[in-house]
């Protein structure tokens, strides 16, 4: 189940729509309405600390949904901002609400996609719990491989990666740095070859 797939499962109900500049979608303790999927472009959750520092719930990557919370409360928790060039698809509560229903494979195939996504989650939390920079790197780009594989292909950013993982960009590329230095990965791009997984 993705963005693609639930637009054309509720028709004309789903609307696409072209983010010139970054753009709030919601803000914390609004009525929800609507559940959102990012085509293209980057979209996230915030919330801010007493200070009004912004802290990132969630970064929705292209064709992944995000908000989804929003269709089991009255109020949505935090605020959701989508970024300048993204294409996000507004999907109805109502609607969504009204296909799960209605149809019994939707429902399993949509809820089969969110435990995929807390599986991710846990994962990431745990990740956040190992303190060497080093040993979290080495922990992330091994769950991303599978079986047989020594190669990950990033599917953002550098920059995404470290705030995936919890790391500056900065801690990021300095122990990437020392991680190639002592052989343990190589890197070209996006992509990672790690050395030692037969």
């Amino acid at each position: 189940m993705d963005v693609t797939q639930l637009a054309q499962q509720l028709g004309g109900a789903a609307k696409t729509k072209r983010v010139d500049q970054d753009t709030l979608l919601f803000r914390r303790g609004d009525r929800t309405r609507n559940m959102y999927g990012l085509l293209s472009g980057s979209a996230r959750l915030l919330r801010y600390t007493v200070d009004g520092a912004p802290i990132t719930l969630h970064r929705a990557k292209p064709g992944g949904f995000f908000a989804e919370a929003s269709l089991f409360a009255s109020a949505y928790h935090c605020d959701g901002e989508a970024s300048a060039g993204s294409v996000v698809v507004v999907f109805p509560k109502a609607a969504v609400l009204a296909i799960m229903a209605q149809d019994a494979s939707f429902a399993h195939a949509f809820c089969q996609h969110m435990a995929r996504q807390v599986q991710g989650l846990r994962s990431n939390l745990e990740l956040r719990g190992i303190r060497s920079a080093e040993e979290r790197i080495m922990a992330a780009l091994s769950l991303k491989l599978g079986d047989g594989e020594s190669r990950v292909a990033l599917p953002g950013t550098w920059k995404d990666f470290a705030e995936d993982v919890g790391l500056t960009h900065e801690a990021l590329y300095r122990a990437l740095k020392r991680l190639e230095d002592i052989g343990r990965l190589r890197r070209d791009g996006s992509a990672v070859w790690i050395n030692g997984v037969d």
